[in-house]
C-alpha cells in the first residue's frame, strides 16, 4: 500500500495548488514533495498529476489517490476518537458549517447545553451560504452542515429534511399585516429588503418571480439576515425569509409571517447534511444526534 507520507504530499500539493506551497506548509523543501510524488507515481504505475500546468491538477489516479488518502484519515480520525472514548477521555473538536438563518437563539442554546454536558469538546461553527457549507462537508473541512434547501451533491447526504417554507415578513403594523394569503403581486410595489445573490434564499426567490410573471426589486440587498430583521421590525420595508430567521420576533407579536400562494416558496426545506459513507466521531455523531433531535421537534420533519 503508499504511504501515508507519500498520499499527503500529493494531497496537500493538489489542495494549495501547487507543490511550493505544500513544501512550505509541510516544512520540507519542494524537491522533497516532487520526489515523494514522482516515487508514489513509479509505485502506482500511473500519473498522478497533469503534466505541463502552472497549478497541479490531478489526473483521476490522483482524484482516486486523493480520495483514499481522505477517506483513510476520516477513518483514523474515528477509530482515536472511539479509543478516546473507550478511556472515558471526553475531548475532541467537532465541526459544525451553517447557514446563517440557522444562528438563532434556540440554536445558540443547543450548543451551550451540548458544550456543559461534554465540557471537554471543542466546538467549531462555521457560519457560510449554501454553497460553502456543502463544499466544507463535502471536503470533510465540517463533520455536518445545516442548509437551507436539498444538497445538489452526490457526495452530500441529507440525513433529516424539515419543510422550511420562505413566508412574506411584516411588521404587525403593516397593512398586510391581516391578509391570510399572499400573491407576490400584492408586493411588488412594497419596499423589499431581500438576501443578496449569494443566499439559496434569494435564488429561490428568483425562481418565485418567474413561477408567477413579477420582478421583486429590492430597495434594500444585503448579506446580513440580521439587517433584514432589522429592516422589517423599523417598519421600513418587508422581507421574504423562513419563519426559523424570526421565530422570536412572531412569538413576541412585533413581527408576522404570511403564506405566500406561489409553489416554490412553499416548497422550501432544511437539510441536516454529511458527507456519503463518512464515519463520525463520537463527539461530533453525538451532536448529529442532538441536531435531529432539536430539529424533529418541529413538524413535518422527513428522515431519510
Amino acid at each position: 500500500m503508499p504511504s501515508d507520507v507519500r498520499l499527503r504530499y500529493l494531497f496537500e500539493s493538489a489542495q494549495l495548488g501547487t507543490m511550493r506551497a505544500a513544501s512550505e506548509k509541510l516544512d520540507v523543501a519542494t524537491s522533497s514533495v516532487s520526489r515523494q510524488i514522482s516515487e508514489l507515481e513509479q509505485e502506482l504505475g500511473l500519473a498522478l498529476i497533469e503534466k505541463g500546468r502552472r497549478r497541479i491538477r490531478l489526473t483521476e489516479a490522483g482524484e482516486a489517490a486523493c480520495q483514499y488518502y481522505r477517506e483513510k484519515m476520516a477513518q483514523e480520525e474515528v477509530f482515536l476518537s472511539r479509543i478516546k472514548e473507550m478511556k472515558s477521555i471526553r475531548t475532541g473538536r467537532i465541526s459544525l458549517a451553517v447557514g446563517e438563518a440557522f444562528v438563532t437563539q434556540p440554536f445558540s442554546d443547543l450548543l451551550d447545553a451540548f458544550m456543559q454536558r461534554y465540557p471537554g469538546m471543542e466546538v467549531q461553527v462555521q457560519v457560510a451560504n449554501t454553497t460553502r457549507v456543502v463544499e466544507r462537508v463535502r471536503e470533510d473541512e465540517a463533520h455536518m452542515g445545516l442548509i437551507f434547501d436539498i444538497p445538489r451533491e452526490p457526495k452530500v447526504r441529507a440525513r433529516l429534511v424539515i419543510p422550511q417554507p420562505l413566508k412574506v415578513i411584516v411588521n404587525s403594523s403593516h397593512a398586510l399585516s391581516e391578509r391570510r394569503l399572499i400573491n407576490l403581486r400584492d408586493i411588488e410595489s412594497e419596499s423589499l429588503g431581500l438576501a443578496d445573490e449569494g443566499y439559496r434564499i434569494r435564488q429561490l426567490i428568483h425562481a418565485a418571480e418567474q413561477e408567477d410573471g413579477v420582478f421583486l426589486e429590492a430597495s434594500l440587498q444585503t448579506n446580513s439576515l440580521t439587517l433584514l430583521m432589522d429592516y422589517v421590525k423599523s417598519g421600513r420595508g418587508i422581507s421574504v425569509l423562513p419563519e426559523l430567521v424570526v421565530r422570536e420576533e412572531l412569538r413576541a407579536g412585533t413581527l408576522r409571517a404570511l403564506d405566500t400562494d406561489n409553489a416554490t416558496l412553499n416548497s422550501t426545506k432544511t437539510s441536516l447534511v454529511t458527507r456519503v459513507g463518512r464515519q463520525l466521531p463520537v463527539g461530533a455523531y453525538r451532536l448529529l444526534v442532538s441536531l435531529e433531535s432539536f430539529l424533529k421537534s418541529t413538524d413535518g420533519v422527513i428522515e431519510v
